[in-house]
């Protein structure tokens, strides 16, 4: 089954997009109506959030007064994670229950308003933003609610802007002009995500102990505390690449949304040195799968980059990462270079950066030597640990047995 993410903001006419979706056969799903089932009265996460916050929370019904309840976490980050440990694991248990049932060539579209602000949307092989330019957004608000442009504009300032949102998604439907014109785009996604789902191309596998070795050779320090060991060992005790809980990583800590961590924290080291895990998990996920690896490495830049040069850079080194950790062959990098670095700067909107690209072809030109690979990297202003560890260098120690054991679990997590 092909798991793809839908999302949108307030009034962008996500819910048409879902409709045609469903109207084209593939399964759909509401996280937010899955929310406001698991919280109702006899539901799963009831009694859990009625007993965590108490009656100034409860309607004189019994139920959960939501306004309640989100002016109570608004504005209290402690309240707002509690509630998001009581509520999550119920809607992910529901979810995992609807989409246990799908045929494994079908397609499952999750729709959810939160999914990127939530750091959940790398749980999805594909993630679909619907956008809309503010200015009609504004007008459908006044249109459908009846509220006040003031109003309108707050409720638009409190949601994560449309134009940043649009750049986490692998498809992007702007639905801003005529029906026409937004059903000729979701068309499209739908004879795309078909032809993904069926792909019956048996996958690439990454042998445990090349990854293990690539992990060991490779850059030891990641930026602002998000170090390689230490990145796998949150996937493998989350079971996803959750990025709220990468953001608890950082260091110094960020206390708010995570796509907003880089605007506070201070960076010490570039976002290629997360290229190899982030590769590791990938390939666990979604075997050689290129687009669902660069969704993947761009997130995790952004935890503690803006610079779109940067994020191009981590995209580009987490590409010739899974190749390598796919193929074994190191010399290999310089024929799909081109394409990786095209592929970069289309998702981040600038070419990566010279010394990820002096890593990459110094790793093809010294493979198997990965020492001579790092001398060549650091010499031309490069990466040089990157450069080792896709140049299929040697761990000077015998691998730890918990370390095997931890990439091998990062492999074998479920796919997307």
């Amino acid at each position: 089954m092909l798991k793809v993410g839908l999302t949108g903001g307030i009034a962008s006419g996500k819910s048409h997009v879902l409709r045609r979706l469903a109207g084209a056969g593939f399964q759909t799903l509401d996280l937010d109506a899955v929310a406001r089932d698991v919280m109702a009265p006899g539901g799963t996460a009831y009694g859990d959030v009625a007993g965590a916050f108490g009656k100034r929370i409860l309607a004189e019904d019994g139920s959960i007064d939501r306004k309640a309840l989100g002016e109570h976490v608004f504005g209290d980050a402690a309240a707002r994670r509690r509630l998001e440990a009581l509520v999550h694991p119920r809607i992910r248990e529901a979810e995992a229950r609807y989409l246990s049932s799908g045929a494994p060539d079908s397609v499952a579209v999750v729709d959810a308003a939160l999914l990127v602000e939530s750091g959940q949307h790398l749980r999805f092989a594909r993630l679909v933003v619907v956008f809309c330019e503010p200015r009609e957004q504004i007008r459908r608000l006044l249109a459908r609610d009846g509220i006040s442009e003031t109003a309108a504009r707050a409720r638009l300032d409190a949601q994560m802007p449309p134009l940043d949102k649009k750049r986490f998604g692998h498809f992007v439907i702007d639905n801003s002009r005529a029906p026409a014109e937004t059903d000729a785009q979701v068309d499209a996604v739908i004879a795309t995500l078909r032809s993904l789902a069926a792909d019956h191309a048996p996958p690439p596998r990454v042998p445990v102990a090349r990854a293990a070795t690539a992990v060991a050779v490779g850059p030891r320090r990641g930026p602002c505390g998000l170090h390689p060991w230490g990145v796998l060992g949150e996937i493998a005790a989350a079971g996803a690449l959750d990025m709220a809980r990468m953001a608890a990583l950082l260091d110094p800590p960020h206390d708010g949304p995570w796509h907003l961590a880089s605007h506070t924290t201070t960076r010490d080291e570039a976002p290629e040195a997360l290229a190899v895990p982030v590769a590791l998990w990938s390939a666990g996920q979604r075997p050689g799968d290129a687009p669902f690896a660069i969704a993947a490495a761009a997130s995790m830049a952004r935890l503690t980059h803006r610079d779109p040069a940067a994020l191009s850079g981590a995209v580009l080194a987490a590409l010739a990462a899974l190749h390598f950790l796919t193929t074994g062959d190191p010399s290999s990098l310089r024929i799909g270079l081109a394409e990786w670095i095209a592929a970069a700067a289309a998702w981040a909107g600038a070419a990566p950066p010279p010394p990820t690209v002096a890593a990459l072809l110094a790793a093809a030109a010294h493979a198997g030597d990965g020492e001579a690979a790092s001398r060549e990297a650091a010499a031309a202003a490069g990466v040089p640990d990157l450069a080792r560890a896709l140049a299929g260098g040697t761990a000077k120690a015998p691998m730890e047995p918990e370390r095997l054991e931890l990439v091998a679990r990062v492999l074998g997590e479920g796919g997307a």
